[in-house]
């Protein structure tokens, strides 16, 4: 069952790379923006699906690693709070006006870049920790 999955997936991954390389040539030869953008859209939506679909299809495989994904979701829910508390509105009425955004337009934004940096950080301090590990393992 695994492997004819995997030989789907591939298939799948195949065309995609072949749409998306036939438009890039109708790109080139035409000039015309719409068909790439309608393509970028689909591919978007296509990968929001198959990130919402992947961990249930994950769980019914392993189910094992439930505990672990809800971990790793807890985590994510708790950064995701600090972010939350620490994002602000800096700008005056005037700024806002001038970039045409509201003040919770620009605490959406501030979260999102908040959240961004932290689970940068956490990211190298945690490539710099298992390189460290393992040089003295």
């Amino acid at each position: 069952m695994e492997d004819k999955f995997q030989k789907y997936l591939s298939w799948g991954f195949y065309a995609t790379m072949a749409i998306g390389s036939l438009l890039g040539v109708l790109f080139f030869i035409n000039g015309g923006f719409e068909l790439l953008i309608q393509f970028s859209y689909v591919l978007m939506i296509l990968t929001a699906i198959i990130s919402l679909i992947s961990p249930i299809f994950s769980f019914v495989q392993h189910p094992k690693n439930t505990k672990n994904i809800y971990m790793m979701l807890g985590i994510v829910g708790v950064i995701a709070i600090i972010s939350y508390l620490m994002a602000g509105n800096n700008y005056s009425a005037l700024e806002l006006e001038m970039h045409k955004i509201s003040a919770t337009e620009s605490v959406n934004i501030s979260f999102g870049l908040v959240f961004t940096f932290i689970v940068m950080i956490l990211t190298v301090i945690s490539v710099l920790f298992s390189s460290v590990y393992r040089l003295f393992k």
